[in-house]
């Protein structure tokens, strides 16, 4: 569950209520320029290595903690493979990293024998085959800086791999500074998943994730729960 949560990238705000302009659409060269920043983006995904650190809390209906996951791990890619490998795992503050080491192995070994998913990949809203699927309005404008702007999405057709949501964007840079979704259609028994990125990390190919949050609420009947998540990324290596 903890890295399920800490992945789902792909990672992003909950959006706050706040004093916010007319909605316009944005402008033509802002979204191409955050197209060409989303095709990085995927390949950053397919090309980077990094430490993640973090820990994912079970809450009761009430907000008190249940148990407490951490994690320190570290991903490493050479551009074909990717490799996770668990560092450390503690739950309740008991060492169990020899048992997620093993588990992590019997999930390599088992995802070799899985079919290929027929599932479409999931992409930033701003990437250019993605851009089409989505409505886009400049909602925002940072009063501090006003070359940060903020984007609302919501998809045109609900499906499995769309999200809704808004991102702060860097007007001149074109990137992403930080952002945040709810995922269109949770997964089985999840009531729903909200995401917050933070894009704090430079790379060879712009800013990378540098932390992320995950809040989901779900259960069945009377088994309500509620996990917090939050990771942080460091340490970035992009293969050539």
């Amino acid at each position: 569950m903890l890295r399920t949560l800490l992945a789902t990238l792909s990672l992003l705000v909950i959006l706050l209520a706040a004093p916010t302009l007319r909605a316009q659409t944005p402008a033509s060269d802002l979204m191409a320029k955050l197209g060409v920043y989303a095709e990085r983006f995927e390949t950053m995904r397919k090309n980077a290595s990094y430490v993640v650190e973090g820990k994912l809390d079970s809450l009761d209906g009430s907000g008190r903690t249940e148990s407490t996951k951490f994690m320190r791990a570290r991903v490493d890619s050479d551009g074909h493979t990717t490799q996770f490998s668990v560092l450390q795992y503690l739950e309740d503050g008991q060492d169990k990293t020899a048992e997620a080491k093993d588990k992590q192995k019997k999930r390599e070994a088992d995802a070799k024998n899985d079919p290929p998913s027929h599932k479409r990949a999931w992409r930033m809203p701003f990437h250019p085959g993605e851009q089409p699927r989505y409505y886009f309005n400049q909602v925002e404008v940072d009063a501090q800086n006003p070359s940060r702007v903020r984007i609302a999405f919501v998809p045109k057709i609900v499906e499995d791999d769309t999200i809704e949501g808004s991102a702060w964007v860097d007007v001149r840079a074109g990137t992403i500074v930080t952002t945040g979704f709810k995922l269109s259609k949770p997964p089985s028994i999840i009531d729903s998943v909200h995401v917050t990125m933070m894009f704090g990390e430079s790379t060879s190919l712009g800013p990378a994730p540098s932390r992320i949050a995950v809040d989901a609420h779900g259960g069945v009947l009377f088994l309500r729960k509620h996990y917090h998540g939050e990771a942080t990324l460091s340490q970035y290596r992009i293969a050539p």
